[in-house]
């Protein structure tokens, strides 16, 4: 493969990751990345194996109940079935985008090293390249799956409580004998974490004290599923089965609640109060930092939005005023993963707009309120006479 043909396609993949990261940053920023909601209105998406999720989910409905689940503790199957169908179908349909400018970066490697030209060789310039094409496809991938997690958290709850009921009440889904307790460990972490991901997500628009309110809850409905989740494990006859049971009503009920359609969802409720009537109290629950693998992950999404927005600016032909805005708006997303380059942008904005000092002060009194506000305590009663505050008030006693 000549240059020109590799440049080609280069700039065929560069247009491609650049409106990829545009979308995806838009739908980050505005929380609107809710899966299933572009791919369902193609026609006959709805019915793509429909009947199959239909099934699984009529199975675990049916085990729900041999645990002696309430049918009132229990989901609804046809919200359960179209939420989670809506979720897999946006999920493949997202995949099967994204993966386009990825075969278009290992296009070029399977080029060069097919039968036809393996004399040839692979120019290292070319390996790099593809390399690094194949990196920023994975991250944007890795980016939007953190967009939806943030958009709709209440579905990443549904899709992973199935997840763990099915691990834990299906055998016939569980994974081989030898890893059976590394993949039960690994999906009860994920439910831990998606929980979390909903409080802290779904009420970011609320007042702090229901912010406090539905963490405090979250932590209590995790406390709850550990302590069920080690009888569980360490438990055989009845004590087992009773951990079970416990297991499965509390994520049944979680799964209740959030495999409601978002344009119904009209609680913060996230699990049935009763439920947690006896939950043990955990010491240091309720951390906000978010997990150290979602953190990398938000990190690893900008970075890759950012990359798209810079690569845009140096592949558009022409230049002119587009490419600087889009290098603008490049550094801006590296300035969101780098915390000293966002303060020195903030710096040289306020140099630039010409803003004194003097219009920080709001903002420096909001961190710092003992600097501006008077002190609520009663004065000293031998200095107040002193104070050009307090000069005029009566000394007390």
């Amino acid at each position: 493969m000549t240059r020109t043909e590799f440049l080609n396609i280069s700039f065929f993949w560069g247009y491609w990751t650049f409106f990829e990261a545009i979308w995806i940053a838009v739908l980050w920023r505005t929380r609107t990345r809710v899966l299933g909601n572009a791919v369902y209105r193609i026609p006959g998406m709805r019915r793509i194996r429909r009947g199959a999720c239909e099934r699984r989910v009529e199975a675990l409905l049916a085990a729900l109940g041999q645990q002696g689940v309430p049918a009132e503790g229990r989901p609804d199957k046809d919200e359960v079935v179209d939420r989670w169908h809506r979720i897999v179908a946006g999920r493949c349909g997202s995949v099967l985008l994204q993966s386009v400018p990825l075969l278009l970066a290992v296009l070029p490697l399977w080029w060069a090293t097919s039968f036809a030209r393996a004399e040839e060789g692979m120019p290292f310039w070319m390996f790099a390249a593809v390399t690094g094409f194949g990196s920023v496809s994975i991250a944007l991938m890795a980016a939007d799956d953190r967009a939806t997690t943030v958009s709709d958290p209440a579905g990443a709850v549904t899709v992973e409580a199935i997840r763990f009921l099915e691990a834990l009440l299906i055998p016939a889904r569980r994974g081989a004998q030898d890893s059976a307790l590394d993949a039960h460990g690994k999906q009860f972490r994920r439910l831990c974490n998606v929980l979390r991901a909903h409080a802290r997500h779904g009420t970011r628009t609320m007042p702090p004290a229901i912010r406090e309110s539905v963490r405090e809850t979250t932590e209590c409905l995790i406390a709850a599923l550990a302590d069920g989740n080690q009888r569980y494990l360490l438990g055989e006859g009845a004590d087992r089965s009773a951990a079970e049971r416990d297991l499965s009503r509390l994520v049944a009920d979680v799964l209740r609640h959030s495999c409601r359609a978002r344009a119904r969802r009209d609680s913060l409720v996230i699990v049935d109060p009763r439920l947690l009537a006896n939950a043990p109290e955990r010491e240091g629950a309720g951390s906000p930092t978010e997990p150290l693998r979602s953190r990398l992950l938000a990190g690893a999404g900008r970075i890759a939005v950012a990359a798209g927005l810079l690569a845009g600016a140096f592949l558009l032909p022409g230049g002119g005023e587009v490419s600087g805005l889009l290098a603008a708006a490049g550094l801006a997303g590296v300035a969101t993963t780098c915390t000293p380059l966002r303060e020195f942008l903030n710096r040289g904005g306020e140099l630039l707009t010409g803003r004194s000092s003097t219009a920080g002060e709001p903002e420096a009194a909001g961190d710092e309120p003992s600097r501006t506000a008077p002190s609520p305590s009663p004065p000293c009663p031998h200095c107040a006479d002193r104070s050009a505050v307090t000069a005029g008030s009566r000394p007390v006693g």
